[in-house]
């Protein structure tokens, strides 16, 4: 697993993905991507 983190305006995401999910999509840092979110469930944590 591989913690990737989304610099978003106002924030950030993070998500934990495959190492080879990363290698199937080339990311690599300041890469463009698209985020969609499918969630049951979300933590929070104070900031």
């Amino acid at each position: 697993m591989v913690g990737v983190k989304v610099t978003i305006e106002g924030g950030e995401l993070t998500a934990a993905i495959t190492k080879d999910a990363v290698t199937d999509l080339r990311l690599a840092e300041g890469s463009p991507v698209v985020a969609l979110i499918k969630s049951t469930e979300i933590a929070l944590a104070t900031a």
